[in-house]
């Protein structure tokens, strides 16, 4: 964790921080979290670090043990699996919609951050991957045109990059999860909304399978 420069968004700055170096498993399920310690390696007072922690406990990243204070909550294959789920019924109406608006430029775009993917997957960089994937994600998100579906999905994702980052040990076996979102954007491009929303519903959905059998590869 690298230290944080002042500014007038320093408690933004210390959340993202944190949360960061969870997601990214710098900080290791059940890790005990110390304010104090965080301050000091972030290089801010004590309050943007006790503000930071306690969003994050209501986020559920962190969780309260008793004697040994906030720790990094542990990895719940069940919560994951649910919140995969969550991302099926938004992902599948969020194409649908992405479907009646694609234009030829969006066709270029998708395949630009698909490219991003693939060679993230490639060079066997997982934050890249998982950086990626939130982007197609929110791409399909943006073409909807539905700010709620859009909301309630980038407030969730980074439990989606939690589990990514926990789970697929070996990124090179990702390749598969780009197929997918391949044909997702191909549905949507061509304005075939049925088989988009069907395939988007898919590939998260399998997703939640491969987490609830914790398989580190496939629709992550």
């Amino acid at each position: 964790m690298r230290q944080i420069l002042l500014g007038p968004q320093i408690g933004e700055t210390v959340y993202q921080a944190i949360r960061d170096a969870i997601c990214d498993g710098v900080l290791q399920p059940d890790e005990r979290v110390v304010q104090d310690e965080l301050a000091q390696r972030l290089g801010v007072s004590r309050q943007p670090v006790n503000q930071a922690l306690q969003q994050l406990k209501r986020e559920g990243f962190l969780t309260e043990t008793g004697r040994r204070g906030l720790v990094v909550a542990p990895f719940d294959l069940d919560f994951a699996r649910q919140v995969y789920e969550l991302r099926a019924a938004l992902d599948a109406p969020a194409a649908i919609a992405a479907a009646q608006h694609a234009t030829p430029e969006d066709k270029r775009a998708g395949e630009e951050i698909i490219r991003t993917g693939r060679s993230a997957v490639a060079d066997g960089d997982l934050s890249a991957m998982a950086a990626a994937d939130f982007a197609f994600h929110d791409f399909i998100y943006t073409l909807a045109g539905n700010t709620l579906i859009a909301h309630t999905a980038r407030n969730n994702w980074h439990h989606v990059r939690r589990s990514i980052m926990l789970l697929a040990k070996k990124p090179t076996k990702l390749g598969p999860f780009w197929d997918e979102h391949e044909a997702i954007l191909g549905a949507v491009v061509a304005g075939d909304s049925t088989a988009a929303g069907q395939l988007a519903k898919h590939h998260a959905l399998a997703s939640a399978t491969a987490i609830s059998e914790k398989i580190p590869m496939g629709g992550l």
